[in-house]
């Protein structure tokens, strides 16, 4: 019952602490944005964290950042791997008849730096606490990765609702939805292969945003970015159904090692 208390707390108030700015443009009241802060999960985790399991757990969660005893495979696959399914994608594209991008547009590529770091902090870490480094362990307790995959995915894709139509064409975001479940697939074999560590998370969602949304997109328009979509979606569900089927990380364990629940298992506390 407490498990259960906490994600129930958890997700509903991410989104209104996400989605605050949508909604207040929605009202007319006040001028925002009208986007999604990316921060509202990392808000959300810390605050339930408290609630449900005291210093202790805002503890354990920040602390899956002090992780860094890990080995180098997770942290070179979260910054290789997005740009290599991303550039593939693009050549592909390119192959089956897109418009090649101009030299000037891939010698803008020292731009990403900056670019990399705003995401990282803002972005990456804001929601990589909240949906991995929070929800995703609560869920495996119960739940074997698969699972937990598929019921966080699906939050992690409707949370995204308020960018479709603005930041995604409707006839992309039916390709973008599924790159997200697949990416939900990749992101929580990273976490476990890291054995809980949150180092990686970060660096993955910023690799995927920069190297994708900030380079390779914006340099096709029109049909063969509809186009890109589609690929780009479809290998990484082919990587991720790799990985879920092969993984040794991805197989059933109820027990992810170190959860704030465990912690005070293991110490003979109760829960709140």
């Amino acid at each position: 019952m407490a498990e259960r208390r906490v994600l129930i707390l958890f997700f509903p108030l991410a989104f209104l602490l996400s989605w605050y700015p949508y909604i207040l443009g929605k009202t007319n009241l006040v001028k925002t944005s009208g986007g999604i802060n990316p921060l509202g999960p990392m808000v959300a985790a810390l605050i339930v964290a408290a609630i449900c399991y005291g210093k202790a757990g805002v503890k354990e969660l920040l602390g899956r950042y002090a992780r860094w005893r890990i080995r180098w495979g997770p942290l070179t696959f979260a910054l290789l791997f997005p740009a290599v399914v991303t550039l593939l994608a693009a050549a592909v594209n390119v192959a089956a008849g897109a418009a090649r991008p101009v030299v000037a547009q891939l010698a803008a590529w020292p731009e990403l730096i900056p670019k990399f770091i705003f995401v990282l902090l803002f972005v990456g870490v804001g929601e990589e606490t909240g949906w991995r480094g929070f929800a995703l362990p609560e869920l495996q307790k119960r739940l074997s990765p698969v699972v937990a995959i598929v019921v966080l995915g699906a939050i992690w894709a409707a949370w995204h609702i308020p960018l479709f139509g603005v930041e995604f064409a409707p006839a992309v975001v039916p390709w973008f939805v599924l790159s997200v479940l697949a990416g939900a697939v990749m992101a929580t074999w990273l976490f476990n292969a890291a054995h809980g560590s949150l180092l990686p998370l970060p660096l993955f969602h910023a690799m995927v945003n920069t190297v994708g949304a900030g380079f390779v997109f914006p340099m096709f328009k029109g049909a063969d970015v509809i186009r890109l979509w589609w690929i780009y979606a479809g290998i990484w569900a082919l990587a991720a159904a790799g990985f879920a089927v092969f993984s040794e990380d991805m197989k059933p364990r109820l027990k992810l090692e170190a959860t704030a629940a465990q912690v005070f298992v293991r110490k003979g506390l109760p829960f709140r």
